[in-house]
């Protein structure tokens, strides 16, 4: 009797929950997916960089965008769309006006990630990262938060450094794409790169020594090809050419001091034959002309 209760208790759950014939399951996802998201920023930033050129810029931090050793802090909210402008301004207008194609170039070679880090990212040895290039498809722009919001603050300071760090790594992504020849380049200051690791403990004046313009482009042929860049389109000419390219006096320094005095001079000559190479390469197989470029770039910072 007890099995045969049960049966029938159990057929009567069934009839009942079958019982409204109008009702509909709507089947559910599995994995829940976040709505693209409609806020003023994210609105304003998929009108400026994806639909224009496909780009994501990623300001919301996610563990995979650093490596596992390295700490980093997200940006601040309010700096997300000043920030953009800037990169709209300093690099997009720049690039469109100095390319031969205009705003096509960046649509072919603009990176599918910019991700924005409040703060440096930090690794775990101690050191930092101003910037990074991911195999041309993504750039990070790093120290954000130290971009001030207050009326009247002097922001130009950071401004020179971020964006000298993101025309550094958009060289790397202009090589990877343009493939520049660096067999005749690494010539020029061959026996003079730094060991890995010891580019820190070289001074400016070692660095104009040995043919490079920061202590930086010493660590590798690559870095001194993107240093270079960086510095012509962020630099303007007259100060390139006195600090870089104009050989001093060495008649006017100290007797013992002779001797280092030819050395920069030399280096000095070595950044001048790198500067023809990159202008021209920039003019001929990129299509871009650095001097356009860097004045469209003064202007509008």
């Amino acid at each position: 009797m007890r099995k045969r209760f049960y049966i029938k208790l159990m057929l009567l759950l069934v009839l009942l929950g079958c019982s409204n014939s109008e009702e509909i399951i709507e089947p559910k996802p599995i994995f829940e997916t976040e709505a693209q998201s409609q806020t003023e920023v994210d609105l304003f930033l998929k009108k400026e960089f994806t639909d224009p050129f496909g780009s994501v810029l990623i300001y919301k931090f996610r563990d995979n965008l650093i490596q596992p050793n390295q700490t980093a802090t997200p940006v601040l909210l309010e700096n997300v769309k000043p920030i953009a402008e800037l990169i709209k301004k300093a690099w997009i207008a720049p690039y469109n006006k100095a390319s031969n194609i205009g705003t096509e170039f960046l649509k072919r070679n603009f990176p599918a990630e910019i991700v924005i880090i409040g703060s440096p990212i930090l690794n775990g040895d101690g050191t930092r990262l101003l910037g990074v290039a991911d195999s041309g498809v993504r750039v990070t722009l790093v120290e954000a938060n130290a971009f001030s919001l207050e009326e009247g603050a002097d922001n130009s300071a950071w401004i020179t450094q971020t964006f000298q760090t993101l025309h550094h790594e958009f060289a790397h992504i202009i090589d990877q794409n343009f493939n520049f020849d660096f067999e005749q380049y690494i010539q020029i200051s061959s026996n003079d790169y730094s060991s890995p690791g010891t580019w820190t403990t070289v001074s400016n004046n070692d660095a104009i020594r040995r043919g490079m313009v920061t202590p930086y482009g010493t660590s590798a042929v690559g870095e001194d090809f993107a240093e270079m860049v960086s510095f012509l389109i962020t630099t303007p000419e007259d100060v390139f050419r006195d600090r870089f390219i104009t050989l001093e006096d060495c008649s006017m320094v100290a007797p013992g001091e002779i001797g280092a005095c030819n050395l920069r001079n030399e280096g000095r000559q070595r950044i001048q034959q790198k500067v023809e190479i990159i202008t021209e390469y920039l003019k001929n197989d990129v299509g871009v002309d650095v001097n356009i470029l860097r004045d469209e770039f003064l202007s509008g910072i």
